[in-house]
């Protein structure tokens, strides 16, 4: 009996091919197990890099490295643990933003084991994801304008009377408690709406959102931060009684302005120990003219820092203040200590309008009126522990931020840039 000599060369070359396609199908393996780890890494490097950015404003930006290290853990990437490090730079090593302070760097590298390429002597690779962040300021499309800081119970809603509407069709509200609209009937239109309790409307008005307008029902988003807690405070300086003329820089005793009183604030910073109270009939402005005129071309702009007491504007008095548009409150309005529980009640009359940041991280605000609408402000942001609207009016809140530096909000958030 004879054997074919070529099929023994074809059993071998079918074996060989075999450990080659097994070979092939096991690098496969590999790669897409290294694909996978870095996207992983790659999800930690971008939250680090955004956390760390956020970190910017803080305390000249001490907490940038530990926060995007952290924020790198809570991914499964722990810095000098498993082979892991996280690497954070403030001001980028390369790329476009190189040597820039506003820019965090993070490098996430881990190394990955290997299966197959074991057989090589290859057993592990080490992988590396880069991210890079910035802080800008919100324009466009919904960026917020509300941010209430209260938990649960608090929130945005209706005082106990009144039917108010608020209309903010090109801003956003994030709510760190709940649509507090039981009982009392409140209409809210936002860009957008988020709540990190509930939002169930029980007082019988509409809650709308979006473009085009929809029933909204947004609720346990995350909690939101402090957004303006970068801010400075204010140098208090030895009170003084406030004689009507204000004086850029003073600090003012517990301060009262009366029906009939006429104020122009010119451009500055003022400071009104134990509150201020705008009774109905006054009227306050920050004009470049000397007297108040309705409609009145506003000077360079006011920040009102109110510490302790309450801060107090009655529905019949004329109010047209608007913030400043450069240095550092600019876009600061009001500005209440935030370690102050002090309600705040604002309303106006028709033609009354504030434009700025309305900025009571530690009380209540309360917002509106009878014949209040805010139309004629450019922006208004509202940063409170618990807002609640009253009165019957239609309060507008716009978000054209041009006259502000870049153009965009003072209200910052972190972006991947890279």
């Amino acid at each position: 009996m004879k054997f074919n000599k070529q099929s023994g060369q074809v059993l071998i070359g079918t074996a060989f091919a075999m450990v080659v396609l097994a070979g092939f199908a096991g690098l496969a393996i590999d790669m897409g197990t290294l694909r996978y780890a870095k996207r992983l890494q790659q999800t930690a490097a971008d939250g680090a890099a955004m956390a760390g950015a956020d970190e910017i404003r803080y305390n000249g930006g001490a907490g940038v490295t530990g926060t995007a290290r952290h924020e790198a853990t809570l991914n499964g990437f722990v810095d000098g643990s498993n082979n892991v490090t996280v690497t954070v730079n403030r001001a980028p090593l390369s790329g476009p933003h190189i040597g820039n302070m506003n820019y965090v760097e993070v490098y996430v590298t881990a190394d990955q084991p290997t299966y197959f390429m074991r057989l090589f002597g290859v057993n592990s690779k080490t992988v590396t994801a880069r991210a890079v962040a910035t802080l800008i300021g919100q324009s466009g499309t919904a960026p917020g304008c509300v941010y209430t800081l209260g938990p649960p119970g608090t929130g945005v809603g209706v005082t106990n009377s009144g039917t108010p509407k608020l209309n903010a069709p090109t801003c956003g509200i994030e709510d760190n408690g709940d649509f507090t609209t039981n009982g009392k009937k409140v209409d809210i239109t936002a860009g957008s709406i988020g709540a990190v309790g509930d939002t169930t409307n029980n007082g019988g008005g509409s809650v709308l959102c979006g473009s085009p307008l929809a029933t909204c029902n947004v609720a346990k988003i995350l909690p939101t931060t402090d957004p303006l807690s970068f801010l400075p405070t204010p140098a208090v300086g030895t009170p003084v009684n406030w004689t009507g003329t204000p004086v850029p820089g003073t600090t003012y005793n517990a301060t009262t302005i009366n029906s009939g009183q006429i104020v122009n604030f010119p451009p500055g910073t003022y400071i009104f120990n134990n509150g201020l109270t705008i009774n109905g009939g006054a009227t306050v402005c920050n004009q470049v003219a000397a007297g108040c005129t309705i409609g009145g071309a506003p000077n360079a702009g006011v920040t009102l820092y109110i510490n302790g007491g309450n801060l107090t504007v009655n529905g019949t008095a004329s109010v047209e203040l608007s913030a400043p548009n450069s240095g550092t409150y600019a876009g600061v309005l009001f500005y209440q200590n935030p370690t102050d529980t002090n309600k705040a009640v604002i309303d106006g009359t028709s033609d009354s309008y504030y434009q700025g940041g309305l900025y009571f991280p530690g009380a209540e605000l309360d917002f509106g009126g009878n014949s209040f609408t805010n139309a004629t402000a450019q922006y208004t942001l509202i940063v409170a522990a618990d807002l609640k609207l009253n009165g019957t009016s239609t309060v507008q809140l716009n978000s054209n931020y041009s006259t502000l530096p870049g153009g965009v909000s003072i209200i910052e958030n972190a972006v991947l840039v890279e």
